[in-house]
């Protein structure tokens, strides 16, 4: 492939599960959207660990992930992310390994260190102290996957699952964090929003486009990459909602905007409003063809959050993207 050409594009889905259900309807509801999503075509099926209900009602994604993986055959199964500061490593890794080996190594390992006050308070966690907590638990979550012994003479990670090392994702807002990902080797995830929820006194980011703010970290990532025998990996989150008509996909997306504005979340909808793309095939088609980090990302990640439609909806919205939108895409 000349240097030129842009790399392969595998298309995924992304749930953050909120709907406002029972649990055990919002876990039938997102397995059948991972099935459907395969049965579709798409390559990838990502969910993301939350352990307080605001933001997404699944605080064990390897469980979830293990029904996903009993009702699929091909799709790949993603974290996006889980919250490493509040893990223990070992254990990770051991539920990640046997995951993997169910799944039959269709595993994707996304970390990213979290930043939710409730979270952390409820792990009885510093959140300040969570990037350092998060270097040390990647290194010893790497350590693990690769066979070194997590004692001295200890035994290895059982069952063994050395591929994983080679589907580590680490999710990041800052070019700092960029670059830590192409030094680790790992894929870069990158949000569906430039808005960043973490209590660090960050001022609210510019409105501009998306892919322009995100642009310098995929750059930094690919300019620091140092990993011959492996090729760099950018997976791309995006906010899509696809519906039959404009006026149907600015309707529902406001729905999802006011939703988010009752919740007393003002700032996050001012970044949704930026940051969402709903509206025609051919609308959302031409929105993504613009996007200047599309070219170079691996993968493309579609949510329809925060527009969180009916369920019936959000299944037509990934139906119309594979169907008319997806072929026009490289």
């Amino acid at each position: 492939m000349p240097p030129s050409a842009p790399p392969p594009l595998r298309l995924g889905v992304f749930t953050r599960l909120v709907d406002d259900a029972p649990p055990a309807e919002l876990y039938t509801r997102a397995l059948e959207l991972l099935t459907t999503a395969e049965e579709l075509g798409f390559a990838t099926g990502w969910v993301a660990q939350h352990h307080a209900r605001q933001d997404g009602g699944l605080p064990s994604p390897l469980v979830f992930l293990a029904a996903a993986a009993a009702r699929t055959r091909r799709l790949r199964l993603g974290t996006g992310i889980i919250t490493l500061p509040l893990e223990v490593p070992l254990r990770l890794a051991e539920d990640a390994a046997v995951l993997d080996v169910l799944s039959g190594g269709r595993l994707e390992l996304g970390f990213g260190t979290g930043g939710g006050r409730t979270a952390f308070a409820l792990f009885g966690r510093s959140v300040e102290e969570r990037r350092a907590v998060y270097a040390e638990h990647l290194r010893a979550v790497r350590d693990a996957l690769s066979g070194a012994e997590p004692v001295p003479g200890g035994p290895q990670l059982f069952p063994p699952a050395p591929g994983l090392i080679d589907r580590l994702w680490e999710a990041t807002f800052s070019v700092e964090g960029a670059v830590r990902a192409a030094e680790h080797g790992s894929g870069l995830l990158l949000a569906r929003t430039s808005f960043s929820p973490v209590p660090d006194g960050r001022p609210a980011p510019p409105l501009a486009l998306l892919g322009d703010v995100q642009l310098p970290l995929a750059q930094a990532y690919l300019e620091n990459w140092k990993h011959p025998d492996t090729a760099p990996r950018i997976g791309l989150s995006r906010s899509v909602y696809v519906a039959p008509t404009r006026a149907e996909a600015h309707e529902d997306a406001e729905a999802g905007f006011a939703r988010l504005l009752a919740q007393g979340r003002p700032a996050e909808v001012r970044a949704a409003r930026n940051d969402t793309c709903a509206g025609t095939p051919d609308e959302v088609l031409t929105a993504l063809r613009a996007d200047r980090v599309l070219p170079l990302a691996t993968d493309l990640i579609l949510q329809v959050h925060p527009v969180d439609p009916a369920p019936d909806r959000t299944l037509r919205s990934f139906r119309l993207f594979a169907d008319e939108v997806a072929p026009g895409l490289r």
